[in-house]
C-alpha cells in the first residue's frame, strides 16, 4: 500500500510578479514564511491560482527554485503542471524535478477532450518519463475533461508514482466515490472551498485551497475540526467565512484574492495580462466583509 504523503491544508500559492512578469523572490519568501507560520502542511506553486499559464518556462523554473529555497525543507513544495500535451507536460515535469520540487500536480490533458482510456495513456506516459511523485488534478469545469473515479482507481494500480489527487469536481457524489474507491491508497484532497469540509468529514485527507493564501489559519482550523468529525465546529466556521469565500471568487481567481491579500499587508506584486484589477464595486464589498471579520 502507498503511504499517504499529503494530508491537511496545502495552500495553492499566488505568484508575486514583477512588472516584467518574473518572480519577485523576496515577496515570495514572505508569503511562504506567512503560510508556514500559520500551520499549513504543504505548498503548491504554479497552480491556476499561481497564474501558471501567463509565465514563460524560464520563469516557471525560477518560481519552483525560489519556492523550494524559501520553504527550506520546512514543508513540502508541490509544483503544478497545466499542459494539454504530453510532451510539454513531461518536459516541465523533468525541469521541476531538477529544480527541487518534492512532488508535482499534473492537470488532466485538456483541449483535445480525450476518452478515459486516453487519460490513462497520458498519465502512464508521464509516470514512466518523469519518474517522481505526483498528484493528479481534475477540474472539469475549467478543462471540460472529467477524470472519473473508476479511471483514477485504474491509474492508482498502474502507476507507482501517483500518490494523490486534487479533486475539483462540482459533484459531491463524485468526490465521495473517489474516496470510496482510492481513499485507502492515495491522498484525496479537495480543491473546492464550498465542498471540502464535507468531503473531509466523509474521508478526504485534506484540501488544496486558494483562499488559504489569505486565511491559512482558518483553513487549518476547518481541517482539524473536520478530520476530528466535529461537524458543529466546522459549520460555525464555514458560516462565518462563507460570504468572504463567495467574494473571493466573484471575479476571476486570483484577482480578488491578490487584492484582499494586499489589504492585510501581504504584497503579491502584479497581476498577469489578461487579468485586470478587481472592479471598484468588488473592492468595496471585500473591504466591508474583511472589516466585519476583523481582518483589516
Amino acid at each position: 500500500m502507498k503511504m499517504k504523503q499529503y494530508t491537511g491544508i496545502m495552500t495553492a500559492l499566488v505568484t508575486p510578479l514583477t512588472k516584467e512578469n518574473t518572480i519577485d523572490e523576496s515577496k515570495l519568501k514572505k508569503l511562504i514564511d506567512f503560510q508556514i507560520e500559520k500551520g499549513v502542511s504543504s505548498l503548491l506553486i504554479l497552480g491556476g491560482t499561481g497564474e501558471y499559464s501567463a509565465l514563460s518556462e524560464e520563469v516557471r523554473v525560477q518560481a519552483v527554485k525560489a519556492a523550494v529555497a524559501a520553504a527550506a525543507n520546512r514543508v513540502p513544495v508541490v509544483a503544478g503542471i497545466l499542459e494539454p500535451g504530453i510532451s510539454t507536460a513531461v518536459h516541465h515535469g523533468k525541469l521541476f524535478k531538477e529544480a527541487g520540487a518534492d512532488a508535482l500536480l499534473v492537470l488532466a490533458p485538456y483541449y483535445v477532450h480525450p476518452t478515459q482510456a486516453g487519460i490513462i495513456d497520458f498519465f502512464k506516459k508521464f509516470d514512466e518519463e518523469v519518474d517522481m511523485p505526483f498528484l493528479l488534478y481534475n477540474i472539469p469545469y475549467r478543462t471540460y475533461v472529467n477524470v472519473m473515479p473508476e479511471t483514477v482507481e485504474k491509474l492508482v494500480d498502474l502507476l507507482p508514482n501517483l500518490i494523490g489527487m486534487k479533486e475539483c469536481s462540482p459533484s459531491f457524489a463524485q468526490a465521495l466515490e473517489l474516496v470510496h474507491r482510492v481513499g485507502d491508497k492515495i491522498s484525496v484532497l479537495s480543491g473546492e472551498e464550498f465542498l471540502c469540509a464535507g468531503e473531509i468529514l466523509l474521508g478526504a485527507d485534506g484540501a488544496i485551497m486558494a483562499t488559504a493564501n489569505l486565511i491559512p489559519d482558518v483553513w487549518v482550523q476547518i481541517y482539524q475540526a473536520a478530520s476530528q468529525k466535529k461537524a458543529d465546529e466546522v459549520a460555525k466556521l464555514l458560516k462565518k467565512y462563507f460570504p468572504l469565500f463567495k467574494l473571493l471568487f466573484k471575479e476571476i481567481n486570483p484577482v480578488p484574492l491578490k487584492y484582499a491579500m494586499g489589504k492585510i499587508g501581504l504584497d503579491t506584486g502584479e497581476i498577469s495580462i489578461p487579468l485586470q484589477a478587481p472592479s471598484t464595486a468588488l473592492q468595496a464589498e471585500l473591504d466591508a466583509e474583511m472589516k466585519k471579520l476583523g481582518l483589516i
